[in-house]
């Protein structure tokens, strides 16, 4: 059994948030807003959280945080998602590449990009996946030529959300052809302002373009935007998807939660009445999941770093939150097919987001490959091919 209490300290910064809340309330965004109207409101959103130090808690204070744990950030994302607060604009740079450059990156790239991540002053995309390297990440292609003063970049990278709206990406690619897969890579940190990127957004089964291709044509990149040493790309790589399983994951559970006390409001007593049963193992299932992940922010607010057990939090929230989503359109039936209904409209959106998020990642698949070798400890399977 998962048991847990709030400390004193995480209760305060509650109650702190709180009051803050009351004199600085979040922007309404609509379901359907021009992505336009989506970055406007989102940049100034995060600035003003930021100015305050209500975003990057847990980063140190010479860096722009307050130097709390990840216990304490988790109360404020809660408190976030719970006066209808909407996605906070630099997510990536936030969850994933400032705690990076926080424990890889140099003193300089650290007082070069961690302030502007606070602020929302740069937005960030990851230039991950690629159209021959998803699930197996080592396999990526895209290459960095070794020229004077740093880089010549080319390759493609595919899935890149809100790469069109990005001023940087954070890339994997191969700087060596000699070595194994798993050791020839390195970590750059790219300006997607310059010339030779291109990108190309990609239409979603929502009607939404937040995915991308993205082109690079012997883009230069200076050596001090190398982060780590050439060949600890994959090191830095795996590091980034650890962050990204435990503090975003953490805040799309909290969205699901919300997602069902939308759905739960919007019907009648009734109809409650009538899918009793269904409700009931949803909540179920949301508390579980969000309690195993809340025994993981504890263990890394005291001292460890995160690790496999993260691919417990994603796979967890991403197909509970599919069974949430299909629940929901269920429950609505034809309503769904009527553009009129506003409530119909989001829940069929959000179902429709929902079944990309078994594969954004890293698919269900890989996380249960990840849970039984590094967390149960059993057998590689005899044709997994060796890095």
């Amino acid at each position: 059994m998962i048991k847990f209490s709030y400390s004193e300290k995480a209760e305060e910064i509650r109650e702190e948030f709180k009051k803050w809340l009351l004199d600085h309330p979040p922007p309404k965004v609509e379901v359907d807003s021009s992505l336009t109207a989506f970055i406007e409101a989102g940049k100034k959103w995060q600035k003003a959280l930021a100015q305050d130090k209500w975003v990057g808690l847990h980063w140190p204070v010479e860096y722009g945080g307050r130097g709390l744990s990840l216990v304490e950030e988790a109360v404020v994302q809660e408190e976030l998602v719970r006066c209808g607060s909407p996605q906070l604009l630099g997510l990536f740079g936030l969850t994933m590449v400032g705690p990076v450059l926080i424990k890889h990156g140099t003193e300089q790239q650290k007082k070069r990009f961690l302030k502007k991540i606070l602020l929302a002053d740069e937005i960030w995309c990851q230039g991950f996946s690629e159209p021959g390297a998803g699930s197996d990440l080592a396999a990526v292609s895209t290459f960095a030529k070794k020229t004077k003063g740093g880089y010549l970049l080319s390759g493609q990278k595919v899935w890149t959300s809100f790469a069109q709206i990005a001023d940087w990406c954070f890339v994997l690619c191969r700087t060596s052809k000699e070595e194994k897969k798993h050791k020839g890579l390195s970590y750059l940190l790219v300006n997607m302002k310059q010339q030779g990127i291109k990108v190309r957004p990609l239409k979603q089964i929502t009607g939404d373009e937040e995915f991308n291709e993205v082109f690079f044509d012997e883009v230069f990149v200076p050596e001090e935007n190398l982060v780590g040493k050439e060949g600890e790309g994959w090191k830095i790589a795996i590091a980034t998807l650890m962050y990204e399983r435990v503090i975003l994951t953490f805040a799309r559970m909290l969205q699901s939660e919300v997602a069902l006390s939308k759905l739960l409001l919007s019907l009648s007593e009734d109809e409650r009445e009538r899918h009793l049963s269904l409700f009931s193992s949803l909540i179920t299932e949301l508390v579980a999941v969000r309690a195993l992940a809340y025994s993981h922010l504890i263990k890394y607010a005291g001292g460890a770093t995160p690790g496999p057990e993260g691919s417990l939090d994603k796979l967890f929230w991403s197909e509970s939150f599919q069974k949430l989503c299909k629940t929901a359109v269920k429950v609505f039936g034809e309503r769904c097919l009527n553009d009129e209904d506003i409530e119909a409209k989001e829940v069929l959106q959000r179902y429709l987001y929902s079944r990309g998020r078994t594969i954004a990642a890293g698919t269900s698949e890989i996380q249960r490959n990840i849970i039984a070798e590094r967390i149960l400890g059993l057998p590689r399977l005899k044709f997994a091919e060796k890095g």
